[in-house]
């Protein structure tokens, strides 16, 4: 019976960096190759939103998943209205121990995420490290509230950042870093991110988790501020967030093979937005129109392979 694990290696050899020198180059144009293409397919699959990253779960023996969910998530971020879409999502790894996951932020985000770990499994039994690559979903008025409707429109937004990981036994975590390249909102966030597990055995997973996002100025202004700018015709009070810890949030992971190929994975999470966006009027600020308090649903089918 298979047996949900995760992507944790154990090491078998010493002075790793000499290691990659002379091992990696074919990882890594296969790493490459297979970027573009997972790129390619996450462009196709990006309209409306990709799923979360809690979801890593790869029946034994296999080289990955793919997995389709329907998801209940927030509109825009902060907002009181959630929409139901279909949500893609899928890792895979190679034979070096490195690998590729499609997934997305979590919270009440609407940016999904493509990761690259390039840490073999001979070089650390916990550790993970790569780079990411984040795209994040526009604000336009294909919202419900008829005062965000109005607003100026935030175009979608190209992500660039890093990431690293620690596993141990139960224990997960994780920070990353993702700063703006395509002058949208011309700010940078940085994800930390902790897991426990509460259950494993030969067919059930089940993950508590929790993780907290930090954004910069320049962010908060673009997706919780208001100004003659973005202001249009929505009647919201002028409002100047700073930067700090914007939201935290909780979730609760459950995986479920029923065999080796076929598999069910669902996950429930509340968002608590803080600070200057809890303070927003596209929030609960002065006149707020949305929600400080966020929830996100995903029922998801998932193939090993």
């Amino acid at each position: 019976m298979p047996v949900p694990v995760r992507a944790v290696h154990r090491p078998d050899g010493h002075f790793w960096w000499f290691q990659q020198v002379q091992t990696g180059i074919h990882d890594m144009k296969s790493v490459l190759l297979s970027s573009v293409v997972a790129l390619g397919l996450s462009a196709a699959l990006v309209s409306p939103v990709m799923a979360y990253e809690t979801v890593s779960t790869v029946a034994p023996g296999g080289k990955g998943f793919v997995g389709l969910g329907v998801l209940s998530k927030p509109d825009y971020e902060g907002s009181d209205d959630n929409e139901i879409t279909l949500a893609p999502f899928g890792q895979y790894f190679w034979a070096s121990g490195r690998y590729a996951k499609l997934g997305g932020t979590g919270g009440s985000e609407n940016a999904g995420r493509l990761s690259l770990n390039l840490i073999t499994r001979d070089s650390s039994e916990n550790w993970t490290f790569g780079p990411l690559l984040q795209y994040r979903l526009k604000r336009d008025d294909d919202v419900d509230n008829q005062q965000v409707k109005r607003m100026k429109e935030v175009d979608a937004a190209t992500e660039l950042g890093v990431f690293v990981g620690y596993d141990t036994g139960p224990w997960s975590a994780e920070v990353s870093f993702a700063g703006d390249v395509s002058d949208e909102h011309d700010g940078y966030l940085v994800y930390l991110k902790g897991g426990y597990d509460l259950m494993q055995t030969e067919k059930v997973l089940v993950t508590l988790g929790v993780d907290t996002t930090w954004a910069d100025s320049s962010y908060m202004e673009t997706y919780f501020g208001v100004d003659n700018k973005n202001v249009g015709s929505s009647g919201l009070p002028f409002y100047k967030p700073d930067s700090g810890f914007k939201d935290v949030t909780l979730s609760l992971t459950g995986v479920y093979h029923f065999n080796k190929t076929w598999g069910a994975a669902a996950n429930a999470s509340y968002t608590r937005m803080l600070n200057d966006a809890e303070d927003s009027p596209l929030v609960e600020g002065n006149q707020g129109v949305g929600d400080k308090n966020q929830l996100t649903g995903i029922f998801a089918v998932l193939y090993s392979f």
